[in-house]
């Protein structure tokens, strides 16, 4: 039994389906990139597939209780999913009015960038999406923190008479959406293909022997550590077992010294004598 995972938007989060219709006949010829016309909680609209996977890849069958509601699906991570089937594949006229209803978007955005102003709020309006069924505006915003948008909320319904949902990025996310080329000369791994954006951590460039690069080098467009640096730290972790750590105090058959430089792929490790200051170096 397969899944998809498919998004409103290129900043939203993930959401299932099954891609199947009601009366439970499978879509078959569904692939990544299609747009499937969706039924969610909140009305009608339609979402890019981007990913196919079999459903025992990340989702397990089970029969579990949220907020006095059965879920038949859990993720990996424990949370329950309540994975329902999509309506169809989206044809042309369904794209044509998902088309027209987000045809004045860089208006609307405009137009609420100045109540963000009006409300003195420490909020930057990014990009927004309009529903297939007209009913939900999203718009999303780059914080700091948190932030009282109600009023907002309450203005832009009224103005604009559409559910209103406001979707925090953080400054990663802004980055994915407008794209850029990084300092190796590709276009940025979160615009090209990352679905999702990992913590990274300044212990993967003391893992990987580059944390003395310093942070001007280590990080990407968006301000944060770049995102490569996870895509070879299981196996950094994994050459760094056994291994001592920087300043450590080591005897050797010459004496005894202090851990200087660490060569986690070839498992070498070089010890600066305290005798004679001599540097010799020791396989691991």
């Amino acid at each position: 039994m397969k899944v998809i995972s498919v998004k409103f938007a290129p900043w939203d989060n993930e959401y299932y389906f099954l891609p199947e219709d009601k009366n439970g006949n499978e879509f078959n010829d569904i692939k990544v990139g299609n747009q499937v016309l969706v039924e969610t909680a909140v009305g009608s609209d339609i979402a890019s597939v981007i990913k196919i996977q079999n459903k025992e890849e990340n989702i397990i069958t089970s029969s579990e209780k949220k907020d006095n509601k059965k879920f038949d699906y859990v993720d990996k991570r424990g949370d329950a999913l309540d994975i329902k089937p999509i309506i169809r594949l989206a044809n042309e006229k369904d794209l044509e009015v998902l088309k027209k209803n987000n045809l004045n978007n860089h208006k609307i955005l405009r137009e609420s960038r100045r109540f963000v102003k009006k409300y003195e709020l420490n909020m930057k309006l990014t990009d927004l999406h309009v529903s297939y069924d007209d009913v939900m505006l999203v718009i999303a915003f780059i914080a700091d923190g948190r932030v009282d948008f109600r009023e907002l909320v309450k203005t832009l319904s009224k103005k604009y008479r559409k559910k209103i949902r406001l979707y925090q990025l953080g400054v990663r996310d802004e980055a994915r959406i407008c794209g850029d080329i990084c300092d190796c000369g590709q276009v940025l791994c979160c615009k090209r293909f990352l679905s999702r954006l990992e913590s990274i951590t300044t212990g993967f460039a003391r893992d990987q022997q580059v944390s003395h690069r310093g942070l001007d080098k280590l990080s990407g467009v968006c301000g944060r550590l770049k995102c490569c640096l996870a895509y070879e730290e299981s196996t950094y972790k994994e050459k760094l077992v056994g291994l001592p750590q920087l300043g450590d105090t080591l005897k050797t058959k010459e004496g005894e010294g202090i851990v200087m430089d660490i060569n986690p792929l070839q498992r070498k490790v070089k010890i600066r004598l305290r005798e004679n200051r001599n540097i010799v170096e020791i396989q691991y």
